[in-house]
């Protein structure tokens, strides 16, 4: 599961080494609270809530800090230059938090509808329906990229 965990929390933070931080100081909490663990229903469900917590932890912790000056990040027009992975990547970092991690989860960790509408605890129609607004979304971010 770690693969999928740090895929999961790298498209959630966009950033590697945070991502493998996260997955790290997850697994050593899971490890040594793993007697606790014996209850749950999915233990996959629920490490992939964790990681989404642990990011979004994370997150909140970066937004506080005090920013140094960056650089505007600047998307490049031409997408014939971009590699396909990255330009998805890009598109999907302008989807919202739960479209994102939905169509992630769904989409390239492959979890069935099912299991999704349990860690998110909603029926299985509003994960579909998050699932079709988020593949628009995609959509019309790339269309707007490629321009």
């Amino acid at each position: 599961m770690r693969d999928s965990m740090y895929r999961f929390a790298r498209s959630l933070l966009l950033d590697s080494a945070e991502a493998e931080d996260v997955v790290h100081d997850l697994l050593e909490r899971l490890w040594l609270r793993r007697d606790r663990l014996d209850g749950c229903r999915s233990i996959e469900a629920f490490v992939m809530i964790s990681v989404r917590n642990a990011c979004y932890d994370r997150l909140r912790r970066r937004a506080a800090a005090p920013k140094p000056a960056q650089r505007p990040q600047v998307l490049v027009d031409d997408a014939d230059r971009r590699d396909v992975r990255e330009l998805v990547r890009c598109a999907m970092a302008q989807l919202p938090a739960r479209q994102r991690e939905m169509l992630h989860l769904k989409d390239i960790e492959g979890y069935p509808t099912r299991e999704l509408a349990e860690m998110y605890g909603c029926d299985e129609g509003s994960v579909r329906m998050t699932l079709t607004r988020a593949r628009r979304g995609l959509k019309t971010v790339i269309e707007e990229m490629m321009r």
